[in-house]
């Protein structure tokens, strides 16, 4: 796990202990568990339900056997559609900034796409864990072995999200990604990142 995924894993800790500390109980003061806190809140201050937009920064992290990883930067655009309280529909499409290497060994994100079906565990009011299975396709561009890697395959992730005023929603997310091999060599791709996404 590299230091960027361990950053998103701390902050997530914290919004989540935060959420669990700050918002369990109601302005009269008694304690509501998460699943029914929600009934109790004013209309302003429920979860964001609705459609979404959103876009995530992170790292791209390459694992060729034989190598040290490669972690290119990365950016995703994301679509999501409830499909209940908390399940959704969620499409993605995003590409990498520039290239990385390591070793003298250099890798660059053309591109990459994902459909994934994203179910919430809610922990405490405006604040849950989430996972994701879906399909992805990763365009990679290297300067080694076989220069163009295009895959795709199973796909999926965890990840946190806590939500802010006027219904915007911070998240924080570890995917793991189709991979391959290369010249003999297997391959695998995940990424850490976190990001923003309005609800209407």
């Amino acid at each position: 796990m590299n230091k960027f995924a361990r950053v998103l894993i701390v902050a997530g800790s914290a919004l989540g202990a935060t959420a669990a500390v700050a918002g369990g109980y109601d302005q009269d003061g008694h304690y509501h568990e998460s699943g029914n806190y929600h009934d109790h809140q004013p209309r302003g201050q429920q979860s964001n339900y609705g459609a979404y937009v959103g876009v995530n920064f992170g790292e791209l992290r390459y694992r060729e056997d034989g190598l040290y990883s490669i972690t290119p930067a990365a950016a995703l655009l994301r679509i999501g559609a409830p499909l209940g309280s908390n399940l959704a529909l969620e499409a993605r499409a995003g590409a990498g900034f520039g290239s990385a290497s390591t070793d003298g060994f250099g890798l660059r994100l053309e591109s990459l796409y994902g459909g994934y079906l994203k179910g919430s565990l809610p922990l405490a009011p405006g604040f849950s864990f989430y996972a994701l299975g879906g399909v992805a396709a990763v365009n990679l561009q290297r300067d080694f072995g076989l220069e163009s890697a295009h895959d795709t395959g199973m796909s999926f992730g965890l990840g946190a999200d806590f939500n802010l005023s006027g219904g915007a929603t911070l998240n924080i997310e570890w995917t793991v990604l189709p991979g391959g091999n290369n010249l003999g060599y297997d391959y695998g791709n995940d990424m850490a990142s976190i990001g923003l996404a309005w609800h209407f």
